[in-house]
Parts: structure tokens; C-alpha cells; sequence
């Protein structure tokens, strides 16, 4: 029945989906598992009615403009959010179809180690139910990539599966995988970014804006590494040397800081030379037109003067020897300062004297009373006209500003532009180098961050690393079987692509192992493609139909009903069931950690009000109520 039928394989990974049909070369479409919906989104479609219900999935979505709005079906890797996986299938089977005469084939999906029966059923009921797909059939990711990769005569393997929220270390002896003695780390990508993320972010505190999980992801994928030697490595970066040779230098976006285009000291005091041979030859052709006018006569003498004013003597823009630039400079800054303030001083004063209720108006009217009395305590000011010269006197005393503070002002002002040119062009050769302010150095964050597979103490986990971990599931077996295991050790999943994974490994089994025994680590061939390669591989089988379930099998036994081969485990679920049964109070605990070698299930200490008797609260109330 299905032999002659496309299989859509759909590696439903909690990092990327990848799906295909049984004869691709390559997965059709690859996308990030996540979904998100806009908020207020008012689009219509053509016949005018409001589309409230659209969702972005995968790469439409800007992760970091819309990362309050994200969401996945997924609880670490395992599917609990029915309602967002419908919205994933129907982005797939929309994406799939050509037309509209398109009919639903038979699906191989992917499914997380010890799924639980519930997750299964409910994505049997969407695929059944809602799509109507004529067979169903499940297997476990890591398994499927083991199976492509491995030779034929081989049965017997140790798989370290690395995915993006867990890792598994899964024996296999004799074909069988021994899911009694399987041991799960709850650690992954997922943390180890997060852990990156946060390590820059309290480096660079002026860039938290800058520092997205985006880019963090960008920078964990290209640049970080596993060391064989945690410790040796850290002290060699204490070396200056080794530091800046090894370092990473990410150049974050930023804005080219704009420079006004500025010109020379020497080509400003060109320009102000050629307007000051103007303006005096405006005024001496305006002068003689004046003189002309009034009935002409010498102009020689007039000349001369303007002349003796014209030449001005162009002092050096230098200090005087035996003083430094900056003290000079800062003595020329403060004597600028006094003569605007002085002459901010005489406008105000100015201003002042123009009201005639100000109090610098009447404090000049009484010195001029008192100055122009005869005597103390009389005014008679106005009787002789000499009164009105000492008015005339202290009106304009004080009042103008000279020519000599302008003059002052004026040279103050050349020196100060000439340098501050110089001043300009440094700055210029400053803002080229502004880019190096927004770099981040990325040195031991590379590996810091891939520690946390060997040391999750470090982000504060109270589980084991991955090389205790390994050696747990060692001793759960006899010698003549941890020697089987541990001569074929498997590695597979997103997170097995970090350079130096295989050395490290190869170190802690020198270092658990006993002498002179004999240990391998085999790496996947395409570590996040493996497991989509290794399912269609599997379909395209003679035999692989007969663990499909039909919509019939469905029908007649339920939604539970589960067809288990060497890829697939059902036997596993089985234990929850029973310890869920036994404890349904702890329904969420006992998955999280019944077969991770867990013998304490995690609770949190009950928080305790400090309560007082029954008499006390009774006498507190008659008290108040007294009052």
C-alpha cells in the first residue's frame, strides 16, 4: 500500500526543522523550529476582510525585534504545545503542495529520546485528524543518524547525542539500545549560547543593545571551540602575547561620526588678510567721497593715517620660550574669558540703564545727585549747567568697549583658532580609529562557554559533566562490555560540530580507562543532517512499511497505538506510565529526571508564615477593637 507512495520525512529538531520526501537529495526545506504572531496585525486580503490570524515561521521572524513575541512547540525537546506544532505542519504541507488537487502522504517524523506517550497521541491526532494522512511512523534522531553512518557488521556502539537543550550518552549492545542504562544531561546549545550571551554583555556594558542572541549564536557557531585542557589554557591566556594573537575581534555596526570639512590655519589667515585689504580700501574710497563733499583739501594726510593703521604686525602664534604650549594655551583660554565676561558685563549693564526702574538706573541717578550737590543731604540738581556735564561724564564712562580689549579679544582669538585647526585635524585622525571602540574581543569567553559540557557547575547545574557522565554508563557494565562500548563512542547532533570535541573526549577516556585498554571516537558525517539522511534512508527500505501506522490501525486502536522497531522505543514510555501512576503529583518531575540517575526528585522549600495561637489572635482583635 505505501510502497509505491512518497514518504514525507520531517526531522523535527528543537533548533531547526528539516523536511523532505524519500527520493530528495537534500531536505527541502530547513528553517528555525519557532513561530511567531504580530501584534495587532490589520492586513487584509483582497476581498477586505481583516487576516488576524497570521503567523511568521522559522527565518521570517527577526529574532531579536520580535523575541518577546516567539514561541515553540517545544518543552526543552519535547513537544507539549500541540497548537503551535499545527501552525509549523501547516506551514510545512502549504510550502510542500503544488496545487490545490495536492493529497497528504504518508509521514516519517522524528521524536525525542523517552517521548511520552502523550506528546505521540497528540501529534497522531493532528496528522490523522486534521491532515488526514494515510500513515504515521516515528524514530529517534540520533539513532537514524548512527544508522547511516555506521558499518553494516556493526551492532554495538556508545552514542553521544548533543542536541540544542539536551545530551544523551545511549549504549547499544547486540543492535539493542539498552535504554535502562541511559543517562540524559540536561544541558545543550541552548545554555551554552545563553551563557556566552551573558558573558559579553557584563564585558561590554556600553554595548548591551549591540550584543542580540543573534549575533551571540553567530559568534558561538564560528568562533567557539573545546579545549583538551581547560585549566592549561586558561593560564596561557594570561600572556599578553598569546592574547592578542589568539584573540577575535567582532566589529559591531556603528555610525561614521560626521566631520565638518576644515581648512588650514595658514589658508584662514590668507582669507582674513584679503577681507582687512578690503575693508580698508571700502573705507578710504568712502572717506575721500566724504571729504570731496565737504569742499575737498588734503587727503594726503588722511591717507597716510590709514595707511599707518593698515599694516599690522602678525604676532607669532608660538609661546614665548621656557613655556609649554598647553600652559600658554590655557593662560591665553583665561584671559579670553575675563574680557567676554567683562564685556557681557557693560551689555547687561547697558540694558539696565535704559529702564528706569532698574536698580542699576537709580543707583546711577543717585550718584549723579550726590555728585552734583553742594552739599550732603541737599539735591539741587539741575540749577547750573555744569550739572549736566557730569551727567554727560558718567553716562558714557565705562560704557563702550575699547579698542584695545577688542584688539586683545581679536588676537586671543587668531591663537586659539590656529591651534584649535591642529585640534581639529588630530581629532579627524581619532575618528578613523572610533570603529575600534565598537569591537567586542571575544579571548576565553570562545571557551568558556563549550565548558559547560564537561562542567555545568559553572552556571550553577548540580548535574555531572558529560566525561563523568560517560564513565557512569561505563560501570553499569560488565568489563568485557564497557571495553565493546567503548571501542565504537559515536558522536552526533548540532552541538558535536564544536572543534576540539573528539580530542577532549579522547583525554577523559585516556584519563577513565584502564591502561593499555583500547577506546575510538567516530564523528557523523554531517552532524546536523545525519538524522533527516539516516530517517529517508530508513524509508526507502524494502521492509520499513510494516512499522508505519495506517489510518485504519489508528482507528481500530486508538490514538496511543504505537508500532515499536530497533529506531523507535515505546518500552521506555512504559516506565513513566507506571512511575506517573504511582506519583501523578509528580507527573512533571519524574520526566525531568527518573532517568537521568536522579534518586531525589527537586522540590522547592515551602515558604512558612510565622503564625501565633488562636488566644493571641483572639486578644489582638478584642484589643482593636477596644480602639
Amino acid at each position: 500500500m505505501l510502497s509505491n507512495q512518497k514518504i514525507i520525512v520531517i526531522d523535527n529538531g528543537s533548533y531547526k526543522c528539516r523536511v523532505g520526501y524519500s527520493n530528495s537529495d537534500k531536505p527541502i526545506l530547513e528553517f528555525r523550529n519557532l513561530i511567531a504572531k504580530p501584534r495587532k496585525d490589520k492586513r487584509k486580503d483582497p476581498n477586505g476582510h481583516t487576516n488576524e490570524n497570521v503567523y511568521q515561521i522559522g527565518d521570517e521572524i527577526d529574532v531579536d525585534a520580535m523575541r518577546l513575541l516567539i514561541k515553540n512547540q517545544f518543552e526543552r525537546n519535547v513537544v507539549t504545545h500541540p497548537i503551535y506544532q499545527e501552525h509549523i505542519f501547516d506551514s510545512i504541507f502549504n510550502k510542500l503542495g503544488t496545487g490545490n488537487d495536492w493529497k497528504p502522504f504518508p509521514v516519517l517524523i522524528t521524536e525525542p529520546l523517552a517521548n511520552p506517550t502523550y506528546c505521540r497521541q497528540t501529534l497522531n491526532e493532528l496528522l490523522f485528524e486534521c491532515y488526514e494522512v494515510p500513515a504515521v511512523s516515528y524514530g529517534i534522531d540520533s539513532m537514524f543518524s548512527w544508522h547511516r553512518n555506521k558499518h553494516a557488521y556493526e551492532n554495538n556502539a556508545l552514542i553521544l547525542s548533543l542536541g540544542y537543550h539536551t545530551t544523551h550518552v545511549m549504549p547499544i549492545l547486540g543492535g539493542q539500545l539498552k535504554y535502562k542504562h541511559i543517562r540524559r544531561l540536561n544541558l545543550g546549545g541552548y545554555e551554552m549560547v545563553s551563557y556566552l550571551f551573558r558573558l559579553l554583555q557584563m564585558k561590554y556594558p556600553a554595548h548591551l543593545n549591540a550584543i542580540t542572541l543573534t549575533r551571540t549564536e553567530s559568534i558561538f557557531h564560528n568562533h567557539s571551540f573545546i579545549v583538551r585542557d581547560y585549566i592549561e589554557e586558561l593560564k596561557r591566556w594570561n600572556s599578553i602575547d598569546y592574547y592578542n594573537e589568539n584573540v577575535k575581534k567582532i566589529q559591531l555596526p556603528y555610525v561614521q561620526p560626521f566631520t565638518i570639512n576644515t581648512i588650514s590655519a595658514e589658508e584662514k589667515l590668507k582669507k582674513r588678510k584679503e577681507i582687512t585689504k578690503r575693508l580698508v580700501e571700502a573705507n578710504q574710497k568712502r572717506l575721500k567721497e566724504k571729504r570731496e563733499e565737504n569742499g575737498g583739501g588734503p587727503s594726503g594726510a588722511l591717507s597716510n593715517n590709514v595707511a599707518s593703521n593698515r599694516p599690522r604686525s602678525i604676532k607669532s602664534y608660538q609661546p614665548p620660550s621656557g613655556v609649554s604650549l598647553a600652559v600658554w594655551l590655557n593662560d591665553i583660554k583665561r584671559k579670553h574669558e575675563e574680557l567676554l565676561q567683562k564685556r557681557t558685563f557693560r551689555s547687561r549693564k547697558r540694558q539696565e540703564m535704559v529702564k528706569r526702574h532698574t536698580l542699576a538706573s537709580q543707583e546711577r541717578m543717585r550718584i549723579i545727585s550726590l555728585l552734583a550737590s553742594d552739599e550732603k543731604g541737599t539735591d539741587e540738581f539741575g540749577k547750573d549747567d555744569r550739572d549736566w556735564d557730569v551727567y554727560k561724564k558718567i553716562s558714557f564712562e565705562n560704557e563702550s568697549d575699547s579698542e584695545t580689549e577688542n584688539e586683545k579679544l581679536m588676537e586671543y582669538e587668531n591663537i586659539l583658532k590656529h591651534h584649535q585647526a591642529n585640534i581639529v585635524e588630530q581629532q579627524q585622525n581619532c575618528a578613523e580609529n572610533t570603529a575600534e571602540l565598537y569591537q567586542l574581543h571575544v579571548g576565553v569567553e570562545s571557551l568558556r562557554a563549550p565548558e559547560l559540557l564537561f562542567q555545568p557547575s559553572m552556571i550553577g547545574m548540580s548535574e555531572t559533566g558529560l566525561a563523568e557522565l560517560i564513565d557512569f554508563v561505563f560501570n553499569a557494565f560488565p568489563l568485557d562490555e564497557q571495553q565493546t562500548l567503548a571501542s565504537n563512542i559515536f558522536i552526533t547532533g548540532g552541538c558535536s560540530q564544536l572543534p576540539g570535541l573528539k580530542n577532549r573526549l579522547l583525554k577523559e577516556l585516556q584519563e577513565m580507562r584502564p591502561s593499555k585498554s583500547v577506546f575510538s571516537v567516530k564523528e557523523s558525517q554531517f552532524p546536523s543532517l545525519d538524522g533527516w539522511f539516516g530517517a529517508r534512508d530508513f524509508v526507502n527500505l524494502n521492509d520499513c512499511t510494516k512499522y508505519f501506522v495506517t489510518k485504519l490501525e489508528y482507528d481500530e486502536n486508538g490514538s496511543e497505538y504505537f508500532k515499536e522497531y530497533s529506531l523507535a522505543i515505546s518500552a521506555l514510555p512504559s516506565l513513566f506510565r507506571l512511575s506517573q501512576m504511582k506519583y501523578p503529583i509528580h507527573l512533571n518531575a519524574i520526566y525531568a529526571s527518573s532517568y537521568s540517575g536522579a534518586k531525589k526528585l527537586p522540590y522547592a522549600q515551602p515558604f512558612t508564615i510565622n503564625t501565633i495561637s488562636a488566644e493571641e489572635k483572639l486578644k489582638k482583635r478584642k484589643e482593636i477593637t477596644k480602639r
